[in-house]
């Protein structure tokens, strides 16, 4: 019989930084290659029972050094964990040996994480290797900085080898901890014909709109001790402000018009919301749950016009319109409970992680501001 652990691979960790920049370690400033190979020691000398947990990728492990561009991205893309050593900047930049520009002028660093965050953002990890170099205007370096600036990532930060080293070995296993978990949410959620799932698609689209609506309220009640629930509205602190989240369900696919219809343009009564809103409380902000997928066409039919914000995630679609700043999240195949839960809890992580938090708190500020003013109208117009 084989050895089943004789099968399994080890996790493909992918370092990506300068190597010829110097950094202090071991007392002097040295080459960043000599202080990639040390990590790439730190990191695959972890052990789980005797066993190798990560396997890391360095390109100074290729025969002579040899790599191309090309290499690099397939690497970058098909890792599991992708590791930045972060200076500011953004390496080699297609140069041939006349140094004459080639393709659009992006560092290799630039390009490498690039690729791999538009491949899997959730794999990224970033550790700042403080002081950051300055970089002059209209140069590779400067776009590269540019770019990690706006991909807003929570990155660790390092003075010296050593505390990068460690900040190395913590991000690989605080990553493969979060690989672990989402792997067992996702095996927990079982098969759709089976379980909890099968029971409420036995459900009629009343009883399955209550449930679901249920699933995502206690969801977002449970995320502070400072949130309250009234009826199917839940305020709740984002940023340092209080959201009030409306929570409703289209219980079976959005193309079945009587359960689409059911939610409806909930956006239409916000208004009538904001007069029962406590004055320090803003939004609303609409989270839908949907049995089934969504489009981004679909939840843009859901809006009535599309010119607005609409980003398609794992979670399923957000839609925010700038103008009047309605916002709608629309969360993709809720099919029972751990599954509604799960998605819910992907949106909220989106949101502080590429810094949307923010922004959603601003929309929902307006919104309150803009419904308050139509319902002053209608009550002076009574």
């Amino acid at each position: 019989m084989n050895d089943p652990l004789s099968d399994l691979q080890p996790i493909r960790v992918m370092l990506s930084s300068r190597c010829v920049n110097p950094f202090p370690y071991e007392g002097r400033d040295q080459p960043l290659s000599v202080l990639r190979i040390a990590i790439k020691a730190a990191i695959e000398a972890i052990r789980f029972s005797g066993h190798p947990v990560f396997e890391v990728w360095i390109h100074e492990d290729e025969a002579n050094g040899n790599h191309s561009w090309d290499e690099c991205m397939k690497k970058s893309a098909r890792c599991d964990i992708f590791l930045v050593l972060y200076n500011g900047n953004g390496g080699w930049s297609g140069s041939n040996e006349k140094t004459e520009r080639l393709g659009d002028h992006v560092g290799i660093c630039h390009a490498e994480l690039d690729e791999a965050f538009h491949k899997t953002p959730d794999k990224v990890r970033c550790i700042h290797l403080l002081p950051l170099i300055a970089a002059a205007e209209d140069t590779p370096d400067q776009r590269f900085q540019k770019y990690v600036a706006n991909l807003n990532l929570n990155a660790a930060q390092a003075l010296n080898g050593e505390e990068a080293i460690q900040r190395a070995t913590e991000l690989a296993v605080a990553a493969l901890l979060k690989l672990a978990r989402a792997g067992v949410g996702v095996g927990s959620q079982g098969s759709f014909f089976a379980g909890e799932a099968l029971t409420w698609t036995r459900m009629d689209f009343h009883a399955r709109r209550k449930v679901t609506t249920e699933a995502v309220i206690e969801l977002l009640s449970g995320r502070s001790a400072k949130t309250s629930v009234i009826g199917s509205q839940v305020i709740c602190p984002v940023k340092g402000k209080k959201i009030a989240f409306i929570c409703d369900c289209v219980p079976a696919a959005m193309s079945t018009a009587a359960a689409r219809e059911m939610v409806g343009q909930p956006f239409l009564n916000d208004w009538k919301l904001v007069r029962n809103l406590p004055k320090d409380v803003v939004g609303p902000v609409h989270v839908i749950a949907c049995q089934r997928g969504i489009s981004e066409t679909q939840a843009l039919r859901q809006l009535g016009f599309p010119d607005a914000v609409v980003v398609s995630a794992p979670f399923g679609v957000y839609v925010a319109d700038r103008v009047q700043c309605i916002q709608m999240v629309f969360i993709a195949n809720c099919r029972d409970e751990t599954t509604t839960r799960h998605r819910v809890q992907r949106f909220l992580l989106w949101l502080g992680e590429q810094g949307e938090d923010a922004l959603l708190v601003r929309r929902a500020s307006s919104r309150r501001k803009i419904c308050g003013t139509i319902a002053s109208e209608f009550d002076g117009a009574g």
